[in-house]
């Protein structure tokens, strides 16, 4: 006699879960079997902040990556040129593995630890972190350990993919004795996605050759497998390990997590989780992780240290990450001693633009997703999300003037904004008052855009073959209007009673007449970077 293999609770590669933007800019929940699918016509993958947009993009690349490889530079571009990705291959891989993806499995619910039962649950509030309770509050809500919160399976099913790449540390609930857990590993680094047209396109993009049993992408060995694909459920206790490879690391189990499920007016919830530590990352980031860039910190003098390990690139609150372009898109011509690594996706695309395979003056967006953590990484300060254009014709470039420049334009705006805060701090000095404006909160906001059109004019002189004239100088035009705008803005909110306005003047003075000779320090600089006519191809 056949059986029938049971309906799953929540299957997560059928049922609607993954929020989505189609092409026509319509809002809507998608499985995974789905996004695959139909990857062809949707815009992106928008979380309910940008931790989790990062982080459903990493399960979905690892589900893609043991999906389709894809195996060769061959294999990528026929994926490339496919007007849609084929769905045989898709197909294939969850046949034998449909229990895997069901959220509430018996013996094996999709990345969670059934071992937990025995532990009494906490509220679902514990998932997310701005409805966190307890010792981890947060500046976003006020929610109390006696408010009930409930969850829709789909909502429990992001957080929980969320939760294994972004929960804060601090103190959890023990298993046993071990109840102190260190940040999720996505907390350390921005994490970098490179976002095409379509959705299909995206994925692909940041899809790396992947052939476990060749060694690739590097890190990568034939045992390597996301964590759906583990033979038996994670052991309780916590534990620790190096990586096995790329689609290991981008499912690291950080926690040990257990949904628990209830019924709110007939309609099936998840109304409290038990949440552990889980698998701490052993292995070197700068190794193993593939979705972020790395620089070696910089010495007093504006050097990188020599013998100091690299570092990720991280967000900040204000300051933009352009601020890091040369990190994010040029390669470091020197393979011994280099100080800084761009992703890796970055350098496969300069590889496929090299070979003909997608366009060499293609524009593309990094995305950089991440979040501010407290001094203690036990709670959620704030959500970061920022964006810098990636023109083709810059990720190709090796020669070591394009890193010159862009490293002179950003050091140009770092000097202007240095002067700004030193004229208020002078004057506040002279004048023994208190800081009256946040200076950086009107210079460095403002830049994000003009960084961008800098960076695209770049590429197209890069494109063209012609010199970078023109991108330098509109950079350098709008470095001075924009401090120049916030130091007025600065002067008319000091007080001007009569005995501050002189001094007020002289220090307003000052700062022009020094940010006129940085302008004109960098034009001269930047002369031995621009590419001459006679350089050209």
């Amino acid at each position: 006699m056949v059986t029938a293999e049971p309906t799953p609770a929540f299957d997560l590669l059928t049922q609607p879960w993954i929020p989505v933007i189609d092409l026509r800019g319509e809002r809507c929940e998608v499985g995974l079997i789905g996004l695959l699918h139909d990857a062809h016509r949707i815009r992106r993958i928008v979380g309910d902040t940008p931790p989790m947009t990062a982080a459903l993009h990493r399960l979905v690349l690892a589900f893609l990556h043991r999906s389709y490889g894809p195996s060769s530079e061959q294999a990528w571009a026929t994926l490339w040129s496919a007007p849609q990705l084929p769905r045989a291959p898709v197909d294939n891989y969850v046949a034998d593995k449909r229990d895997r993806f069901d959220l509430f499995d018996p013996v094996q619910p999709f990345l969670q630890c059934p071992a937990l039962k025995g532990l009494a649950p906490s509220t679902a509030a514990k998932l997310v972190p701005h409805r966190a309770v307890g010792n981890n509050v947060t500046l976003f809500d006020h929610t109390t350990a006696t408010d009930k919160i409930v969850l829709s399976q789909a909502e429990s099913a992001r957080w929980l993919v969320t939760a294994h790449a972004f929960d804060p540390g601090g103190m959890k609930t023990p298993y046993e004795k071990d109840k102190s857990s260190e940040r999720a590993p996505c907390n350390l680094l921005g994490v970098v996605l490179v976002e095409g047209a379509t959705l299909k396109e995206t994925l692909l993009l940041n899809a790396l050759i992947y052939a476990p049993k060749y060694a690739e992408p590097f890190m990568t060995y034939a045992e390597d497998r996301p964590a759906w694909e583990e033979p038996i459920a994670p052991m309780p206790q916590p534990d620790s390990r190096v990586g096995r490879g790329w689609t290991d690391v981008l499912t690291w189990p950080s926690r040990r997590i257990l949904l628990s499920r209830g019924v709110v007016d007939g309609n099936p919830v998840v109304d409290g989780v038990t949440l552990t530590p889980g698998v701490r990352f052993k292995g070197k980031p700068v190794d193993e992780e593939k979705m972020a860039a790395f620089r070696q910190p910089v010495a007093a003098n504006g050097k990188p240290k020599a013998d100091a390990p690299m570092l990720p690139v991280r967000l900040s609150p204000l300051r933009g990450v352009w601020r890091h372009s040369v990190e994010l898109l040029l390669t470091d011509v020197w393979q011994e001693g280099r100080s800084r690594l761009r992703p890796r996706a970055l350098e496969q695309i300069a590889t496929l633009a090299a070979h003909q395979i997608i366009p060499r003056d293609a524009v593309y967006t990094l995305r950089v997703f991440g979040q501010q953590l407290d001094k203690n990484a036990a709670v959620v300060e704030a959500y970061l999300e920022e964006q810098v254009p990636a023109p083709v014709s810059l990720l190709r470039a090796e020669d070591q003037s394009l890193g010159a420049l862009i490293g002179t334009a950003i050091a140009l705006a770092d000097d202007a904004g240095a002067a700004l805060r030193n004229m208020e701090r002078d004057y506040l000095k002279d004048q023994r008052a208190e800081p009256t404006s946040g200076l950086d909160l009107a210079y460095w906001p403002p830049l994000d855009r003009t960084f961008a059109t800098f960076l695209r004019e770049l590429g197209r002189a890069r494109a063209e073959a012609i010199p970078e004239t023109d991108a330098v100088a509109i950079w350098a035009k709008e470095i001075e209007r924009t401090a120049q705008q916030a130091a007025d803005r600065w002067a008319e909110g000091v007080p001007a009673v009569e005995r501050n306005l002189l001094m007020l003047g002289k220090h307003h003075g000052d700062f022009l007449r020094r940010l006129d000779r940085l302008v004109s320090t960098f034009h001269r600089e930047v002369r031995n970077y621009i590419t001459r006519e006679d350089q050209q191809e």
